[in-house]
């Protein structure tokens, strides 16, 4: 009789999610790109326990995002597109913030609920810097490498 008394929600039972503050994801889109913003987004789509149709689906529209800004990093090297190849990396952002975008849909409301029942976000500082460096080094590797096969032609 005693347990009937005992909040539910804050049993030991209950599975914990655990989410990033979903509008700071904004800026690490918008400094580390789609690459930052795709390795964290999906991160937190787990951590919120999002089903596993829609990660999946997610994955797949990131992976859309990255070979289209290829695509465009490809015709701004070969002049088909005629912007600045010093614009790459604005392009890149804008790339990341659509991400971001798609991410903020499917992970709004997963995350109301979080923290309607656990809470506390957990803070980006750390992981966000960690995939910023990692993914304008790998972005800027694969762009490198992508403008000097088009030199080379």
């Amino acid at each position: 009789m005693e347990n009937l008394y005992e909040p539910s929600l804050t049993s030991n039972d209950v599975d914990r999610t655990r989410s990033y503050e979903i509008s700071h994801l904004f800026f690490v889109a918008m400094f580390g790109g789609i690459l930052a913003i795709t390795s964290l987004g999906i991160q937190n789509a787990r951590w919120l326990k999002i089903e596993k149709k829609h990660i999946q689906l997610l994955i797949i529209i990131s992976f859309v995002l990255i070979i289209a800004k290829l695509a465009v990093v490809y015709a701004i090297g070969q002049q088909i597109i005629a912007i600045d190849k010093k614009s790459i990396i604005f392009v890149d952002r804008l790339f990341g913030i659509a991400c971001f975008f798609i991410f903020f849909v499917f992970l709004n409301k997963p995350y109301k609920a979080h923290l309607a029942v656990d809470g506390e976000p957990e803070s980006l500082r750390k992981s966000g810097f960690i995939a910023f460096i990692d993914s304008s080094l790998l972005d800027a590797l694969v762009t490198i490498f992508l403008l000097a096969l088009l030199e080379w032609r």
